[in-house]
């Protein structure tokens, strides 16, 4: 959490060198998250079924129609078990679970494919995608089999490489609706436990598991709602 607060007081710093600019959103996002890793279904798109979500503080900063500097902060949670209808037969009789907390910070670029220029009044729209490098915080419990007692697998940080698509449209004067799938390679294989480091080894232990052949992932699925700010050129004619 104090990681969350720094970043709100840097982002709140540098919004204040920007208020005479023309082109500044500042809004939030909400939606659901999946994970595709060693536990469970391997459904790429799927915020629905465990019934996880994600929320955040989404700021743009425009200097083009095409280009735009996009910073955020957002908490997810995620969990998956190898018992869901969906889970391969061999997951099914392994029988494993999981639920983890995520704190994260993404600084990245958007591209627009069609020129969108929040100035205007007129309704717009745009497909667009998004890159970057995004710093997170994970705390994961793990339910060992039989067991109702959940055990801390490890409280740690790393970064993941996010890749965005998404549709988004200027509603009004004033605020951006968008529609967005967000894809994170993350650098860790442990999120859902596979690679575990067990606070209290006395209470419970467990080898690692899981093929080891690509790290885990966490897909974002949701919508977003900015506010246009600024100090604004009339474009009279």
């Amino acid at each position: 959490m104090k990681i969350i607060l720094r970043y709100i007081a840097v982002l709140l710093f540098l919004i204040s060198f920007q208020l005479n600019s023309q082109r500044n959103e500042i809004g939030f996002l909400f939606g659901g998250s999946n994970y595709i890793g060693d536990v469970g279904p391997t459904t790429y798109i799927d915020p629905i079924s465990h019934g996880t979500y994600s929320y955040g503080i989404l700021y743009r900063n425009n200097f083009s129609d095409r280009f735009s500097v996009r910073t955020q902060i957002s908490i997810s949670d995620i969990e998956s078990s190898d018992l869901n209808s969906n889970s391969p037969e061999y997951r099914k009789l392994r029988g494993k679970s999981f639920e983890n907390s995520i704190q994260e910070v993404t600084v990245g670029i958007d591209f627009n494919f069609i020129e969108f220029d929040i100035q205007d009044d007129k309704f717009q729209f745009s497909p667009y995608i998004s890159t970057g490098l995004s710093y997170f915080r994970y705390d994961g419990i793990h339910y060992p089999l039989g067991q109702t007692i959940a055990q801390s697998y490890g409280k740690s940080s790393d970064f993941a490489l996010p890749i965005t698509v998404g549709i988004k449209s200027k509603l009004l004067k004033t605020f951006v609706f968008g529609i967005e799938i967000t894809a994170r390679h993350t650098f860790t294989e442990n999120l859902d436990g596979s690679y575990p480091t067990f606070e209290n080894t006395e209470i419970y232990s467990e080898k690692r598991f899981g093929s080891g052949l690509s790290q885990d992932w966490i897909v974002f699925s949701g919508l977003t709602l900015t506010y246009v700010f600024g100090n604004y050129e009339c474009k009279c004619q």
